[in-house]
């Protein structure tokens, strides 16, 4: 009988998570690292959308699109609806001809957005206190509260004889005299045959012992969390001054800065408080809507704002899963990424996403 390849999974946000999962589901001994705790810094710092409406490439649309079917799928698995869910998104933050070109854009790529007039949105969003000439609906996009998702997966791992080790750092990896690699921690060393680095916006520090590091555009953002409304919003609004989402216990998560990157020298409260206005502005009544959290953080960008998935150059064993998106992206990569080290199983999917693209970094 054939021993279980061992595997270490370096991150334990969504890409982390989800990739340990699908290793184990193959049958791989798994064990995920964190320097600290479970769950990830980019995961739980998340706007949580998941979509595939801004692909730079049509390679980049196809994985993203192929990924929102998948987390779907997951989700019925595991029964994660207490931290997802699909309720579309209400799209306006551009007007003209580059809300023109969106739209045409999505429906060439057969995404199935519609163009809604003003009394179509508000048929949908009846408490939008001034709806816009028009929005694009994209209802196959969803939400998700990264990190409660990402801890629902390794829990499941758990269950099932997966090794998780929180608050313990990876310092650096060495091959092993009988095959595979050591991996030198915080407490102690670790035997494994493969090793999988899904570190996000760290990932731009390496790691001793690998000889390569990723270069990243790593972005900050900034996301507030409220204390529950009663006032009820039904889908994901992206408008041209704040986006914004309910969660099912009513909390509302906002963001101001979706793809920008937030002034080091910028004043967080303040700026939470102009999204909290903004968002009173948005919704009918007088609404008592209190910051809950204020969540800064690091979106990991690779360089060409591209994913960078599958093995490090000159590395043989170890590999590699970084992105933004990757509350989208997640568990698709996982599962490919898993089918490719244990399987020898190559998915077309990440052929334009290797990181054999910054071999010479």
């Amino acid at each position: 009988m054939t021993a279980a390849a061992k595997v270490v999974i370096v991150g334990s946000g969504i890409v982390g998570a989800s990739t340990a999962l699908a290793c184990q589901d193959l049958g791989a001994e798994v064990t995920v690292m964190d320097q600290g705790p479970l769950g990830g810094l980019a995961s739980a710092n998340s706007f949580g959308w998941i979509n595939a409406s801004f692909a730079e490439t049509q390679a980049y649309f196809d994985l993203r699109n192929a990924a929102i079917e998948f987390f779907r799928t997951l989700g019925q698995r595991l029964e994660l609806q207490a931290h997802v869910s699909w309720p579309g998104t209400l799209w306006w933050e551009d007007v003209g001809q580059d809300f023109d070109a969106q739209f045409a854009s999505l429906t060439a790529r057969g995404y199935g957005a519609q163009r809604l007039d003003h009394d179509e949105i508000a048929a949908l969003e009846p408490n939008l206190r001034d709806c816009p000439a028009h929005a694009l609906f994209t209802p196959v996009e969803g939400a998700a509260q990264a990190q409660s998702v990402a801890q629902s997966l390794l829990a499941h791992v758990a269950r099932r004889g997966g090794r998780l080790c929180p608050e313990q750092a990876v310092k650096s990896l060495r091959p092993s005299f009988g095959g595979g690699h050591i991996v030198q921690t915080s407490a102690g060393d670790l035997q494994c045959d493969f090793v999988i680095l899904a570190t996000g916006a760290a990932a731009c520090r390496g790691l001793g012992g690998v000889g390569w590091t990723l270069p990243m555009a790593n972005k900050r953002g900034m996301i507030v969390q409220t204390r529950p409304v009663q006032t009820r919003i039904h889908h994901i609004l992206m408008t041209p001054d704040v986006h914004f989402r309910q969660n099912p216990d009513g909390s509302l998560v906002a963001g101001e800065i979706f793809s920008g990157d937030l002034d080091q020298l910028e004043d967080a409260p303040a700026l939470a408080d102009t999204v909290i206005a903004r968002i009173r502005q948005k919704l009918r009544g007088q609404l008592d809507v209190q910051p809950a959290q204020v969540k800064l953080g690091e979106r990991p960008v690779p360089m060409d704002g591209l994913p960078v998935v599958g093995a490090v150059p000159g590395v043989p064993g170890v590999f590699v899963a970084v992105m933004h998106s990757g509350v989208t992206l997640g568990p698709l990569i996982g599962q490919l990424l898993a089918k490719e080290i244990l399987q020898g199983r190559s998915s077309p999917l990440m052929s334009s996403f290797r990181a054999s693209r910054f071999a010479g970094a």
